[in-house]
């Protein structure tokens, strides 16, 4: 296959080069080779990530009827990291937790203690 990438940072390339030559690669290999470590690394963190949403999410489940009403609720690593008062106290509590999935909800006293709940991902 024959296949034409523009704007490729021609340092990197000549380093990228150099590196295969060394290994005694062509450079089709070195590429097939980084795309392969590519690729594992980005199915590890998927799997990961998901791991950690399970988690999250059954720790949620058990606990959801007794959280307290009208406070953020932080669940991450699959641990109940707290109930708190505001956004910015549940961004101090994540921060510095390499958390890769957390659910951050609040329930309000008028909602329903049944049903499903959204969860997100924060992002340090």
């Amino acid at each position: 296959m024959t296949l034409v990438i523009k704007k490729i940072d021609e340092k990197k390339l000549r380093e990228f080069k150099a590196e295969a030559i060394k290994r005694g690669l062509t450079l089709s290999e070195a590429i097939n080779q980084a795309i392969d470590l590519w690729l594992s690394n980005t199915k590890g963190e998927d799997f990961e990530v998901e791991k950690e949403r399970e988690l999250n999410n059954k720790v949620f489940e058990e606990l959801k009827d007794r959280l307290p009403k009208d406070k953020y609720i932080a669940i991450a690593k699959g641990k109940f990291l707290g109930a708190y008062d505001s956004l910015e106290d549940v961004s101090k509590a994540l921060r510095g937790l390499e958390v890769k999935q957390a659910i951050v909800v609040k329930i309000d006293k008028d909602l329903p203690r049944e049903g499903e709940w959204l969860t997100g991902s924060m992002l340090q």
